[in-house]
């Protein structure tokens, strides 16, 4: 038995983390440990459990009556945020600190066990984080109500100034793991984008609010209930809208939300008499993969050229999936000179990528060779306002040069400016069907 404890010890995730990661994860928790026993140590009296109990119950309630939801938001990354830190902020602003820090040790402990399968260190780490943000608000909150007094306003701002001390707290922490823990995440990763910090946004307000009801009565709490079940759902409806306009394939956007943004910055190119260029790009004979590998490999590819595309543009271009194997780009402020070096870019770099290697998990097939599978891609560009007034003009001028560049060989770039008229009509125009003989 007791080797068998060693063992498990011994596979413990904790011991996989690099020096700096493990050492932010001790020092979290044991801050958290000394800041939890000191405070329980300092506690005059345990009343208060009434609003414990209030507080609690009611924060259960809603993480139960929401968890369909917030699985519906739960992504693939690390970072996840929720209203559950309403709870803790209301009871950091209206308990004594050891109290407070119960009601997040008892909300962790419940998610614990409705989690059912985790890694042990995170939700020790994540368990700590709350604890010191219970902290970092109570000890903001009775700083601020020493400077501003205890007068309405006062206490406003002394509130709205602790909700942001546990929010902060929350995001620097888990954002400083999420980068030692996962090297290479990107800022958005780390600390969330808009919508994340909407999220903190709301969970703070309706935590002051949960507060202000619960010195009134701690029964107030319940009614805090179906306010945040309805928040809860009002954030799940910008996932849905994303996901609407996201391509499942490649996670690029569709095609009409790609003709709304680029119709956009059409407009702002007509204002300020600027050019805008499109390119049309098409994968070469990507039926020959889907017939020789399977729709599975086909797939993994067609995300990994998606990829490419996507890291070799700038950030205000605009991408999306066109249909098939085709992709679309509007690159505002760009003339025919950088459209072409643009495009050329884009092509050399899908033909020198080992798209093999991107393919993880569908390399069953022994002809799929790393070294050998690759793909090539044909461009089309069309230029404003030369090629064409309007976004469907610039779209079928960019498709007849991308077929030009098919005509020429493929793996190549062709602009509409240099097809010749007779070269555009006969790739335009359906070809009469052979007569029989």
């Amino acid at each position: 038995m007791v080797a068998q404890s060693r063992r498990a010890v011994r596979n413990w995730t904790l011991w996989t983390l690099t020096v700096p990661a493990f050492g932010l994860v001790v020092l979290v928790v044991l801050l958290a440990v000394g800041y939890g026993v000191r405070s329980f140590t300092e506690l005059p009296s345990w009343q208060g459990l009434e609003l414990v109990f209030a507080l609690t119950v009611s924060a259960l309630i809603s993480v139960e009556g929401a968890r369909r939801v917030e699985n519906r938001r739960k992504s693939g990354g690390a970072l996840h945020k929720d209203l559950a830190p309403a709870w803790m902020i209301a009871a950091a602003l209206v308990l004594h600190p050891a109290l407070a820090i119960l009601v997040a040790v008892l909300l962790r402990i419940w998610w614990r066990i409705r989690a059912g399968k985790c890694i042990p260190y995170r939700w020790t780490f994540s368990t700590a984080v709350c604890v010191l943000g219970v902290g970092a608000a109570h000890t903001v909150f009775a700083g601020a109500r020493d400077l501003v007094g205890d007068s309405s306003l006062g206490l406003v701002v002394a509130m709205t100034l602790a909700s942001f001390a546990y929010v902060a707290t929350d995001t620097v922490l888990c954002g400083l793991a999420i980068v030692l823990i996962v090297p290479g995440s990107s800022r958005q990763e780390a600390i969330g984008d808009k919508d994340s910090l909407c999220v903190d946004a709301t969970a703070a307000t309706l935590g002051c609010l949960l507060a202000a009801a619960a010195l009134i009565s701690p029964w107030f709490a319940f009614l805090a209930i179906p306010i945040s079940l309805t928040a809860q759902r009002a954030l799940l409806f910008t996932q849905l809208e994303t996901e609407a306009q996201t391509d499942p394939k490649t996670s690029l956007g569709r095609v009409d939300w790609w003709r709304r943004r680029t119709e956009d910055m059409l407009r702002i190119s007509r204002t300020q008499r600027e050019p805008m260029a499109v390119l049309l790009i098409d994968i070469d004979h990507f039926k020959q993969v889907n017939d020789r590998h399977g729709h599975l490999v086909g797939d993994e590819a067609l995300r990994a050229v998606a990829t490419i595309l996507r890291s070799a543009i700038r950030v205000k271009d605009v991408i999306g999936r066109f249909g098939g194997e085709e992709f679309v780009i509007a690159l505002p402020g760009t003339d025919l000179a950088d459209a072409t070096v643009t495009a050329d870019r884009l092509r050399a770099a899908v033909a020198a990528s080992p798209l093999a290697a991107m393919c993880a998990g569908v390399l069953d097939d022994p002809e799929l060779d790393p070294n050998t599978f690759r793909l090539t891609v044909s461009i089309g560009i069309a230029v404003y306002p030369s090629d064409g007034q309007t976004v469907d003009e610039l779209l079928f001028r960019a498709d007849r040069a991308m077929y030009a560049a098919k005509a020429a060989g493929r793996d190549r770039v062709r602009a509409a400016a240099d097809c010749a008229p007779a070269e555009l009509a006969r790739l335009t125009l359906p070809q009469p069907a052979p007569q029989p003989r």
